[in-house]
């Protein structure tokens, strides 16, 4: 740690004495010495200042008093830090545990570049937890955003030249974050995805109103107001308002679960398959099969590459996000499950983490792989395996659980095609 940079977090807070501490903990217990925390109240009266006194010898500067809103007390954290890189771990947010910034910076020099990000957890009000992926194509910041704002670090020298806007307030609500990182983008700022799932946020945050946020979004993106507009805006108040989900979701489930596993899983014509998949949000390469008598859970939120092959009587859950890749084969009866819970919880928590297979994979007959783990380029899982934790590229792992057993020829050229006829 002796040459890693200086990290300041800053935390946002007014009257939320219920979380505050749990983030100031998440923050003072990170496990890198080179650490500046800066705390900015809006001048809360329920108790949050007692909590920021009580831990005062950990932060290197608070303030309470009123404000004009939290991207103006953001503007005012940015101001008073002094470090290399800036993150906004707003209250109610947490670091996903102790070791987030040893493991972002330790080792990584990051030449060349102005704004790392990664991953982030979603909490629901039932306390289930959902890891979501960050995209990594930096393209698609010209129409949405592509990661949460509390999972990336800015230089400093940028942040404090690109502020928070609070100009258009009213324009843009609770948008200026994006409205930010979006600047960035078109101004030629290099971004870095790295593969660190950095926070947790609360899903009952200021930004959880999705209507709102696609019109914001759209704003700043100079979106057309075209007729895809008007659908997606009532796709989102469908998902979103309590009578219109809870008359048309029990139907979407009929069609996206019931037919789709029992009835049209089962028909001998791809084609056909293929059609109705991509239809319910199936994201399906050229030449890529998927066999008969599949079971597939939350299809919108499966990817699958080009010149793939899965062969029949697989699980695949998308419930957190199923990502594969180019030139993968899975044979018979594979499961791969992003859901769990959490056994440590009173609830019985669900927990859900996205599944990566990246490209040339092979996975063998009954093997099963579980939640948030990445298989790297060209590795095979062998039959009946179970995996548990990431696999390096080329590796061959068998057993329960998965280990190393040997290493595949890392020159791999090739399509898992199957032209056969009624699969």
């Amino acid at each position: 740690m002796e040459n890693a940079p200086k990290i300041s977090v800053v935390t946002v807070v007014f009257n939320d004495v219920l979380d505050i501490e749990k983030t100031i903990l998440s923050v003072i217990n990170q496990d890198y010495d080179n650490l500046e925390y800066i705390i900015i109240d809006g001048g809360s009266s329920d108790g949050t200042v007692e909590i920021i006194k009580k831990h005062a010898n950990k932060i290197a500067y608070w303030v309470s008093e009123q404000d004009k809103g939290i991207y103006d007390a953001m503007n005012k954290g940015i101001d008073k830090v002094t470090g290399d890189w800036i993150n906004f771990m707003n209250s109610g947010d947490i670091f996903t545990d102790n070791h987030i910034l040893s493991s972002v910076f330790v080792s990584e020099i990051y030449n060349g570049i102005d704004v790392i990000y990664g991953d982030a957890a979603q909490k629901n009000i039932d306390n289930s937890i959902f890891y979501l992926k960050a995209s990594g194509d930096f393209s698609l910041l010209r129409k949405t955003p592509i990661y949460r704002h509390g999972s990336s670090f800015v230089r400093t020298e940028i942040h404090k030249k690109y502020k928070f806007d609070t100009s258009k307030i009213q324009e843009l609500g609770f948008s200026l974050d994006f409205n930010c990182i979006y600047n960035l983008y078109i101004s030629g700022i290099k971004f870095q995805k790295i593969d660190v799932t950095i926070m947790i946020y609360k899903l009952d945050g200021v930004s959880n109103n999705a209507i709102k946020s696609y019109i914001y979004n759209s704003k700043i993106t100079n979106s057309d107001r075209t007729i895809g507009f008007l659908l997606h805006l009532l796709l989102i108040f469908i998902k979103t308002n309590r009578i219109a989900a809870s008359l048309l979701k029990p139907i979407y489930f009929f069609f996206s679960q019931y037919i789709m596993n029992n009835i049209v899983s089962h028909l001998p014509w791809w084609w056909l398959r293929n059609l109705y998949y991509r239809l319910f949000g199936v994201k399906i390469g050229k030449n890529s099969v998927i066999n008969m008598s599949q079971y597939i859970n939350m299809p919108n939120r499966i990817t699958i590459g080009e010149g793939s092959h899965i062969n029949r009587g697989c699980f695949i859950d998308g419930r957190a996000g199923c990502y594969i890749g180019n030139s993968v084969s899975i044979s018979y009866n594979v499961s791969l499950v992003t859901g769990g819970h959490d056994l440590m919880s009173n609830d019985f928590a669900g927990i859900y983490k996205p599944i990566v297979i990246k490209d040339y994979v092979w996975i063998g007959i009954n093997a099963t792989i579980l939640q948030g783990v990445t298989i790297g380029k060209g590795a095979v899982v062998a039959a009946g395996a179970v995996v548990t934790k990431d696999i390096p590229d080329f590796a061959i792992v068998g057993g329960i659980p998965a280990k190393i057993i040997g290493h595949r020829k890392q020159k791999l050229d090739y399509i898992c095609q199957w032209n056969a006829s009624f699969v």
